[in-house]
């Protein structure tokens, strides 16, 4: 089973919109997944509308939790909103409070991808999210303060292993939002590909409305718009995670 987060410490850089449309293009190759919203916002259980009768914050506090089947295949954990705060303070007092997460989904089985959809900032809540996954992706909108938000996050990942008993690996740095009739998007692009060079992914997410509205009419990108430029770059995304996928087990056999 395979656990990828999906952070940075900028907002607006894409991060819930990678976390539904890859989910969903994953599930339609097959793959079972299960998406957890890890962030207060519950952008994850807005998009799909449902709502968690047992949530993250339950499943932090007493291992109990309602995974609700949203699509064939993909599956999603409710952030439980406002009350992760209130969550956030109760771990804080207790004993192996940054591994609850992983604790409590220690049985999980059945499925083949476990996606974190993370907040942008540091806390309790991503710490534990950042030590249940085994691989994180960072995703860089086409402005120099998410450049730096993805430094920010490599230093963070890199404390927490210096701390935890697994490893959180790098799986991709991947650029959103680019707009090819820009200067700053194309600088931008050549700045990362320059610094991070083999740590970012090849597909690239372009600027497209599509994917803006998608959320509103409670549906995924391939099903609002599959002809889409957002459609064609997340199946590309998709393609190149699993190919990733294979490439590392190869490495490691």
């Amino acid at each position: 089973m395979r656990r990828i987060g999906i952070i940075t410490s900028k907002g607006g850089t894409g991060k819930t919109t990678t976390a539904i449309n890859l989910g969903h293009g994953l599930a339609l190759t097959g793959q079972k997944v299960l998406v957890i919203d890890c962030d207060a916002q519950r952008n994850i259980a807005v998009t799909f509308d449902v709502q968690g009768r047992k949530t993250l914050c339950d499943l932090l506090q007493n291992g109990e939790v309602e995974i609700i089947q949203v699509r064939r295949n993909l599956y999603v954990v409710d952030s439980g909103g406002r009350d992760l705060a209130e969550t956030e303070m109760m771990l804080a007092g207790k004993k192996q409070r940054e591994t609850r997460l992983t604790l409590a989904l220690e049985n999980l089985n059945g499925c083949d991808v476990v996606i974190c959809d993370c907040s942008p900032t540091i806390n309790l809540i991503n710490i534990n999210a950042l030590n249940f996954v085994h691989e994180v992706i960072i995703p860089v909108s086409m402005d120099y303060l998410a450049q730096e938000g993805a430094r920010q996050t490599l230093e963070i990942i890199d404390e927490i292993n210096q701390f935890s008993y697994g490893r959180t690996d790098l799986l991709g740095i991947l650029a959103t939002f680019y707009d090819a009739r820009t200067k700053l998007s194309k600088e931008v692009l050549d700045t990362l590909r320059k610094h991070f060079t083999d740590r970012m992914f090849d597909t690239v997410i372009r600027i497209n409305t599509s994917l803006r509205e998608a959320p509103s009419f409670n549906k995924t990108i391939f099903e609002y718009s599959p002809l889409s430029r957002g459609a064609f770059d997340y199946y590309q995304l998709t393609e190149e995670l699993l190919r990733r996928g294979r490439t590392q087990a190869v490495a490691g056999a």
